[in-house]
């Protein structure tokens, strides 16, 4: 995840001290939107069998994000059928993520929303159930501080 955020910021840099055009602007929708489906876990590989850990890891490391109203974290585990709870990447919290150019942040929260509101149903993001997508959005609009306006919709 730090590499793409990264990548993608590198990219909007160099396009914008080139004198962005709308082809450019093509181009990065097209780098936003691998961003999107690595933060919703698109390409997730399944897990064969439950995990079980000896550690507190497993128990320490969903305390440290913050809860929705209904006591939900990105950082909850499942275990028994995908890494987390809920398809989206906790780093959507970390200072990286926040600090990516306000245009390219704009379009990255635009898409993460489209697909969690369901109005993007394309095959990339058919694993994404309308429970687990409905969840998502609830938490982040509970969580995550300066959400575009039409996120409160």
């Amino acid at each position: 995840m730090v590499n793409r955020i990264n990548a993608s910021a590198m990219q909007y840099g160099r396009l914008k001290r080139d004198g962005m055009s709308d082809a450019d602007w093509t181009y990065l929708d097209g780098e936003i939107e691998d961003l999107v489906g690595y933060m919703l876990f698109v390409d997730e590989a399944p897990l064969a069998e439950p995990v079980k850990g000896v550690s507190a890891f497993t128990l320490t490391f969903p305390q440290r994000g913050p809860r929705d109203k209904q006591g939900r974290s990105l950082r909850d585990f499942d275990l028994q059928k995908r890494l987390f709870r809920y398809p989206m990447s906790y780093m959507v919290y970390s200072d990286l993520f926040n600090s990516l150019p306000a245009p390219l942040l704009d379009r990255v929260y635009r898409r993460l929303y489209d697909v969690l509101a369901g109005k993007d149903t394309s095959p990339k993001y058919a694993a994404l159930t309308a429970a687990d997508r409905q969840a998502v959005l609830e938490i982040l609009r509970d969580t995550k501080p300066n959400l575009p306006d039409f996120w409160q919709m």
